[in-house]
């Protein structure tokens, strides 16, 4: 199993494989496809490709687009498959691609996996000795939580970890926030929005004027991520 899919949980992004051009592809066919945990851009569904944001094998952050292939396999957390709709909202996914080409496209498990995150943290220290960069890695995820141990005592402080989990939230939201609104007009238009914000779209924009604002959005992040279930149970009666 790629170290990729074993540290899906980590908040680092890691890279399983290299990327390798078509020509240095040919040269290699006796490799088997590349895998990699990307950060999405970018879905185009009309043109078939994918603008994904990743870290090479020497740390540098790139950036490349991905063509679909014709018998692409578009699967969910779970495995099961799925519209390409449903990874427009910019979350972290591991692709397999081959000579540029994409062949998978997965959404990474999160609160739905059943693995620890200290199982994944546990698989890197394991991986030191034989996988280029698990040690810097587990530095990153040190450093991080070294800010949350306020008092200097080996112990991690919930409010700096509540305070610190709402930094990353807000982060994530304007990242978002700023790739949707594409007129830069400062507020999110029905037409401008993607996958789950497109769909909850009046739920989201609670003042109903037909747009959604930054506070609207990041007040709906929120909701999703202290109430995780509520979301669950809507779908399963509408099933019903």
């Amino acid at each position: 199993m790629p170290r990729s899919v074993l540290t899906a949980l980590t908040i680092v992004l890691l890279l399983a494989g290299g990327v390798f051009t078509a020509g240095q592809q040919e040269k290699k066919d006796a490799k088997r496809d590349q895998s990699q945990t990307v950060t999405m851009l970018k879905v185009d569904a009309q043109k078939g490709a994918l603008t994904a944001k990743f870290t090479d094998s020497k740390g540098k952050t790139q950036e490349k687009t991905f063509k679909f292939t014709k018998d692409i396999r578009l699967l969910d957390e779970t495995g099961r498959v799925v519209d390409i709709t449903v990874f427009e909202s910019g979350q972290e996914a591991l692709i397999v691609e081959s000579a540029g080409q994409l062949r998978e496209l997965r959404r990474l498990p999160h609160r739905a996996d059943t693995r620890r995150l200290s199982d994944a943290v546990r698989t890197l220290i394991e991986m030191t000795s034989c996988e280029q960069g698990c040690a810097a890695d587990l530095q990153k995820i040190y450093d991080m939580l070294r800010k949350l141990d306020t008092g200097k005592n080996g112990k991690i402080d919930p409010k700096a970890l509540q305070a610190e989990a709402d930094h990353i939230l807000r982060e994530r939201v304007s990242e978002v926030f700023k790739r949707l609104d594409t007129n830069k007009d400062g507020k999110i238009s029905s037409s401008e929005a993607r996958g789950l914000i497109k769909e909850h779209f009046a739920k989201i924009d609670t003042n109903q004027d037909g747009m959604i604002d930054f506070n609207e959005l990041l007040t709906a992040a929120r909701e999703r991520r202290d109430h995780p279930s509520t979301e669950a149970q809507a779908k399963q009666k509408e099933k019903k």
